[in-house]
């Protein structure tokens, strides 16, 4: 985060802090927390290594809008042996639904006041083993789509897979709580180039986002997770890019609208003749480091982080090209670095990453008000033949 992005953070801290102790004579004790999320899952295993692909996938963060958390393990898994330990949010409680002993476990937390509940599925899958096949297409049509639990905001599956894609809508309701869904940077179009598409609109934050030095939200839509719990302090660190992946991608194809904003702001300062643009780009990366601790992109590394073997960047000239009043197909081939290391491969040890955006500066939050992209029917290639 840039300084002065810091220095109006610690401010509006400051501001907060003084109007707290302002308060602090009215109100003796602290209320109650309505909050009853799971933040994080921490997984006990007597061999940890027989359960799981990667040692770190033990640990699983709960983005704030999942209800159902999907875990891969290995085959032949004895849940009977499995502890799992839950991280709440402050003061609240859980009660187990369901045992450990099946693949599926229902648990109903309860925030601190008494008046939340929420109940949470977790299941436990094992992934698909054919990582040596010849030709694979995954086709992501965004029909699949649902608003979070509280109807605030669109969220997007991938054969019912809640955790696959993510946006920063969870962080633009902190600024504006009181957005309707269509309001937000990632919304669903319903005029897409076939059934509905995603519409990713770079949107002004409001007074509240002008304070602590965020003016822009970009429409944004990616391959991950959202921790929201970083949203205000570490804008990069709340993106966190990627999946594992057993395959070898070729090339993403997919079809495009964008239209920019009328006004280009770097930051809160309007830049004479800039012209908005899009931004698009894919990774396969390796999700260990050199001492088998877990790797995942963030916002700001996720075109340059060492561990990328392999990728696919929409250059500016073709962004520039799409059309506004009608669908572009992009075809963007893979470029690889090194060669792809077998067991690793079938050991799911690399990541793939998928990034989509309304603004190419949105992560310095610098953009125009109104760029909307629009994309449909994309198609990642994993075959040398397609």
């Amino acid at each position: 985060m840039a300084k002065t992005t810091i220095k109006h953070f610690w401010r509006f801290l400051v501001m907060l802090g003084l109007f707290a102790l302002g308060a602090s004579s009215c109100v003796k004790d602290e209320l109650p927390n309505s909050e009853c999320d799971i933040e994080k899952i921490i997984i006990h295993y007597p061999t940890p290594d027989s359960l799981f692909y990667r040692l770190s996938d033990s640990i699983i963060i709960v983005p704030p809008a999942n209800n159902e958390i999907k875990i891969e393990v290995r085959p032949d898994a004895d849940f009977s042996l499995m502890r799992i330990e839950y991280i709440l949010t402050d003061g609240a409680t859980f009660n187990n639904i369901s045992e450990y002993k099946s693949d599926e476990i229902k648990i109903r937390t309860t925030s601190e006041d008494g008046k939340w509940n929420r109940i949470y599925t977790i299941s436990f899958s094992v992934p698909d083993e054919s990582f040596t096949i010849e030709k694979r297409i995954f086709e992501f049509n965004f029909e699949d789509h649902r608003l979070d639990d509280g109807g605030k905001y669109s969220i997007w599956l991938n054969n019912d897979d809640v955790d696959y894609w993510a946006s920063g809508n969870p962080g633009f309701k902190l600024s504006k709580s009181t957005a309707k869904p269509d309001e937000y940077p990632t919304i669903v179009d319903e005029n897409g180039y076939d059934g509905d598409a995603v519409a990713l609109v770079t949107r002004s934050t409001g007074l509240f986002g002008e304070m602590v030095g965020m003016p822009i939200a970009a429409g944004n839509l990616f391959v991950g997770s959202f921790d929201v719990s970083q949203a205000l302090k570490d804008a990069m660190a709340a993106t966190l890019f990627g999946k594992p992946f057993m395959y070898r991608p070729m090339r993403i194809k997919f079809m495009a609208k964008y239209k920019p904003g009328d006004k280009y702001k770097r930051k809160s300062t309007e830049v004479s003749g800039m012209v908005d643009y899009p931004d698009m780009y894919a990774v396969l990366y390796k999700n260990t480091d050199a001492d088998g601790n877990s790797v995942t992109l963030r916002g700001d590394d996720g075109k340059t982080n060492p561990n990328i073997v392999a990728r696919a960047f929409l250059s500016e000239t073709e962004a520039k090209k799409i059309s506004a009043d009608k669908w572009t197909e992009i075809n963007i081939p893979f470029e690889y670095l090194e060669e792809i290391d077998e067991t690793r491969l079938e050991n799911r040890g690399y990541s793939f990453a998928m990034v989509f955006t309304s603004s190419f500066a949105g992560g310095e939050f610098s953009g125009a008000v109104g760029s909307t992209f629009t994309i449909d029917e994309v198609r990642l290639i994993c075959n040398e033949d397609e």
